[in-house]
């Protein structure tokens, strides 16, 4: 059958898979999570939080941070170790292009998108922060020139303020900076050590309040809007790195002390485990980031004759043979939403009788009482075989035909050859000799 061998050579032979097909093909989403201790990002089933594979070939990052999507929807990866920013193709996830190379910015580590062609960066290791065109890769301007002075050692969590300011946290410098984006005057919004505030990595405002992942004191703290210290409204989360939205009602958070990340409601802190502790490898968990699958909207093919027809039966296993008395199909259905239950009709067909030969052949032969526009199905039959090797044909195989023993060797899926492209039978074997029979086929056409 033509459509069954095309099918079974894409499998075999395709390079990669396509995005929007990693996971469970219900979910509309990925997991991204940046592995800094495995150099390389973990890719997750957005719904169920399974591990699908690593993003990148090994070598290709040292030390990924920030993630984000460029203006094309391709993923960007922040590699801080080896001062790069490589960019991977939305549609397989696997392309790896080097868009900024070393020596525009020394161990670069976070981003915050200004608008749909530019992001601000930051350096961990020179406390910069400049704005790069993604367009084309090259810097536009110094945002915060590099220094000591006022912050130290830029974190990955930096985001934009509803101010319309950065907010910028100090790993060692243990202060929350606000840099105006547009001239590059900045203030200590929370000052060093502040309340205790220990290795602060990532900044999210949540309604009135702006919330610090206090990686030190292992806690999630949270700020008013004028920088004061407020409680902790999660604590014993060792390790707290990455926090990002996710939703009007929920954030992620990571721990590369847990490897883990956890979905939060943040109206009642109550949480979900959606990576599992180092599901994939993952050590060293610190930026994540859920990347919506590619939706594309199919080119509609507009075809006239369209003549399938399913027959179906349940019948009856003697030895060698099914033999279905009460083969049927259906009339009145519609496709998609506009079926209904109610306007299906089901019709007597005729009779079915598959005689098996060896493991994988057999004999088909039906008569029908039924006609299509006065166009009868009549008599007839054909040889039919196994399209493809399953457990039930190999443990046929095994044991040998002659001496099987249970009926479970007849499961499968078999068709008339090539000269029958198109049609096939489903056979599934139930409990007491009974068995299902699909037949797909074509309604009789008036020459």
């Amino acid at each position: 059958m033509k459509m069954f061998y095309s099918l079974l050579a894409m499998i075999i032979t395709a390079p990669f898979v396509v995005a929007q097909d990693l996971g469970d093909p219900g979910c509309d989403s990925l997991i991204l999570v940046s592995s800094w201790r495995a150099n390389n990002v973990k890719i997750y089933d957005g719904c169920n939080g399974e591990y699908i594979r690593d993003l990148a070939d090994s070598g290709v990052l040292r030390g990924p941070q920030a993630i984000f999507q460029d203006p094309q929807g391709d993923v960007v990866v922040v590699s801080e170790s080896n001062h790069k920013l490589v960019k991977f193709d939305l549609a397989t996830l696997s392309q790896a292009t080097t868009v900024v190379s070393p020596g525009l910015m020394s161990n670069p580590i976070t981003v915050v998108k200004k608008d749909d062609n530019h992001v601000y960066l930051g350096s961990y290791s020179s406390n910069e922060i400049i704005e790069l065109n993604t367009q084309n890769w090259q810097k536009v301007r110094t945002v915060l020139p590099a220094s000591k002075v006022h912050i130290e050692g830029i974190d990955i969590g930096m985001t934009m303020g509803p101010d319309g300011h950065l907010y910028v946290p100090g790993y060692d410098s243990d202060n929350i900076l606000r840099v105006n984006p547009n001239n590059g005057n900045s203030n200590e919004f929370v000052s060093a050590s502040s309340n205790g505030l220990d290795r602060p990595r990532s900044v999210l405002f949540v309604g009135n309040q702006m919330w610090v992942t206090d990686y030190g004191n292992s806690a999630v703290a949270s700020y008013g809007m004028n920088g004061q210290f407020q409680n902790n409204v999660i604590s014993d989360l060792f390790g707290v790195a990455g926090m990002i939205k996710d939703g009007p009602d929920h954030m992620l958070v990571t721990s590369d002390y847990y490897n883990d990340v956890r979905r939060y409601n943040i109206n009642d802190l109550s949480y979900e485990t959606v990576v599992e502790r180092r599901s994939g490898g993952l050590i060293g968990a610190t930026s994540v980031y859920r990347l919506n699958k590619q939706v594309t909207e199919p080119e509609l093919t507009d075809v006239t004759g369209m003549r399938q027809a399913w027959l179906n039966g349940v019948g009856i296993i003697q030895d060698n043979q099914i033999l279905v008395t009460e083969f049927a199909t259906t009339l009145g259905g519609a496709f998609g939403t506009d079926f209904s239950p109610e306007g299906i009709e089901t019709i007597l067909w005729g009779e079915l009788l598959i005689e098996f030969t060896d493991c994988h052949h057999a004999e088909m032969s039906y008569t029908s009482t039924l006609s299509v526009d006065g166009m009868a199905f009549g008599t007839g039959g054909y040889p039919i075989s196994r399209i493809a090797m399953n457990l039930s044909g190999r443990l046929c195989e095994d044991s040998g035909f002659d001496n099987t023993n249970n009926n479970q060797w007849m499961s499968g899926t078999f068709y008339g050859g090539a000269t029958r492209s198109g049609e096939g039978f489903n056979i599934d074997v139930l409990e007491n000799n009974r068995v299902i029979v699909s037949w797909y086929t074509y309604l009789p056409e008036n020459q």
